[in-house]
């Protein structure tokens, strides 16, 4: 809970220092990503609005999440075409997020924390690897294995 309430101050922050919004539809979306302990979809979300009495349409839904997207506030999960809270939006590095293909726990490190050196890999095989991206990685997570 604690861990939440900093992620949602940092989302609030980051509204304020891009001089965006802070609407009812972003923050009750927020709310329910904080809720969330596995990636869900936007159509997870609006379910779980609706449960709420609070009705968005899916389009809505979307274009929030965008919002938080470019806030870094929240990771999409290509994989799965989920999305899950960035549990660390401070930080400016290659966000890696290993995903468990059986349960879908996501385990959030970055590329430091994990010793790749990214940036060196990508200058040796003459690319340039774009900032503060997020890798997603398929794994089995130490329950599942």
């Amino acid at each position: 809970m604690k861990n939440n309430l900093k992620i949602k101050n940092k989302a609030i922050e980051a509204c304020i220092n891009s001089k965006e919004s802070i609407t009812p539809n972003r923050i009750a979306i927020l709310d329910m990503l904080l809720e969330c302990k596995i990636p869900v979809s936007a159509y997870d979300l609006r379910d779980s609005l609706k449960k709420k009495n609070k009705k968005l349409n899916i389009s809505s839904i979307y274009r929030v999440i965008d919002f938080w997207i470019k806030l870094k506030i929240v990771h999409k999960i290509s994989l799965l075409n989920k999305y899950v809270l960035c549990s660390n939006p401070d930080e400016i590095h290659t966000h890696i997020t290993n995903i468990c293909t059986c349960c879908s726990k996501v385990i959030e490190t970055c590329n430091k924390s994990m010793g790749l050196n990214l940036n060196k890999s990508s200058k040796d095989l003459g690319i340039l690897l774009t900032p503060n991206i997020n890798v997603e990685i398929p794994v089995l997570c130490n329950t599942c294995k």
